[in-house]
């Protein structure tokens, strides 16, 4: 009977833990999205300070949650992520266009990221 507890305490244990990490990534992918937001809004805005501010707070964010990701996930998807996030400051000042689709695929790849953590039961009836 011993061995059943344990059992049943690994398992909810490993439940608790992924429910939890779901809730820190969805919470973390959120607050990523608001400041791709307040940098594409402080850029199409013309304030330069403001600009930058809001894309060296978006480079901050982005590190620590790469650090937290970092536990999870593979690091293929992050470093993917940290190139685009990396280039944000150089787009930004050469007032190229692409700044605007590197926003985009950060958010892209943060969303993927979260899905992929999401636990699912394939439909076999769409076949």
């Amino acid at each position: 009977m011993k061995r059943v507890w344990i059992c049943g305490l690994i398992i909810a244990s490993i439940l608790i833990t992924s429910s939890a990490w779901l809730v820190v990534l969805c919470n973390k992918n959120e607050r990523l999205s608001q400041l791709i937001d307040d940098a594409v809004e402080s850029v199409r805005s013309g304030d330069s300070d403001s600009a930058t501010r809001a894309i060296d707070d978006l480079c901050k964010y982005w590190e620590s949650f790469y650090a937290t990701a970092s536990v999870f996930e593979r690091s293929t998807p992050l470093d993917n992520v940290s190139d685009s996030v990396a280039k944000l400051k150089s787009l930004y000042e050469n007032g190229s266009e692409e700044f605007y689709s590197e926003c985009e695929t950060i958010r892209c790849a943060a969303d993927r990221i979260f899905k992929s953590n999401l636990p699912f039961v394939p439909d076999s009836t769409s076949q």
